[in-house]
């Protein structure tokens, strides 16, 4: 009974453990054409996850991906440390999430690579 429970705990402790692996991030300002590029790790089942990026013009954006209360969506909320921040809203496919928001005052679209 207590090796049953170990080996159910280990299966489940791997399958999330799997759940870390970085995800790649790209994504454009549409009005002014700068690119951003960097990394997600996604967030567990009780956690956010996290995201890094750099722009083409030298900007570091940090922040974190929740999911959203609709299935299949992801919020993104974006800081960057030349002032601008802002929000994404991607919807969830079976390999990467797509979606547009605003960083500052730019339409972004950012798409994270699964």
């Amino acid at each position: 009974m207590i090796a049953t429970r170990v080996t159910l705990l280990l299966i489940v402790l791997a399958a999330l453990g799997g759940c870390t692996v970085d995800r790649t991030v790209e994504g454009r300002a549409l009005g002014t054409g700068e690119t951003f590029s960097g990394t997600a790790t996604p967030g567990g089942m009780l956690t956010s996850g996290s995201l890094s990026l750099e722009s083409s013009k030298g900007a570091k954006c940090e922040g974190r991906t929740m999911s959203a209360e609709t299935v299949g969506s992801t919020v993104a909320v974006l800081t960057c440390d030349d002032g601008r921040a802002g929000s994404v809203i991607l919807l969830d496919g079976p390999s990467q999430s797509v979606g547009t928001g605003l960083l500052g005052s730019d339409q972004v679209t950012l798409t994270i690579t699964k």
